[in-house]
């Protein structure tokens, strides 16, 4: 039902319906063991818990009154990811504007997180479709995601 709203949203802006080749999650990315359940793209050194799995990050309220992304003053997004490294560096996080790479994201990778799991905040300067990079020890994942802001507002 979301999608859909958001679809006829677009439609109705007379844009056309973007074209966005989005990474799902599904039993066949699930990287193999010692990952956690819960991280459900990637490979043995670096993973990502991609939320939702449907390759879609709308921002602001959702119809059940959640949110999985924020919407800043100055119109950016702003989205918690979970990562899981096999180790405890820091990986590296990037992120492009899919078809206008000057575009960046901006990746926060705190410090004072052990082995394993790594918090991070991304923030998407503009909607649009956008491929996210994280690399770890020689490994290196990458996904797309369609970023969008909800009919609902902020």
């Amino acid at each position: 039902m979301l999608a859909g709203a958001l679809v006829s949203l677009v439609l109705a802006a007379g844009a056309p319906a973007p074209t966005c080749r989005v990474t799902v999650a599904s039993a066949a990315t699930r990287p193999p063991r010692p990952v956690p359940r819960s991280f459900d793209y990637g490979n043995g050194k670096i993973a990502v818990a991609l939320d939702p799995p449907n390759g879609r990050l709308v921002a602001g309220r959702l119809p059940s009154g959640g949110s999985r992304a924020t919407i800043g003053p100055d119109g950016s997004i702003y989205a918690k990811v979970g990562w899981w490294r096999a180790g405890s560096a820091k990986p590296v996080v990037s992120g492009r504007l899919v078809g206008h790479p000057a575009r960046r994201l901006h990746a926060d990778v705190p410090n004072g997180y052990g082995s394993g799991f790594q918090a991070t905040g991304l923030t998407f300067p503009t909607t649009g479709c956008w491929r996210v990079t994280g690399s770890f020890g020689g490994a290196t994942i990458a996904f797309t995601v369609l970023v969008t802001k909800s009919p609902l507002g902020a």
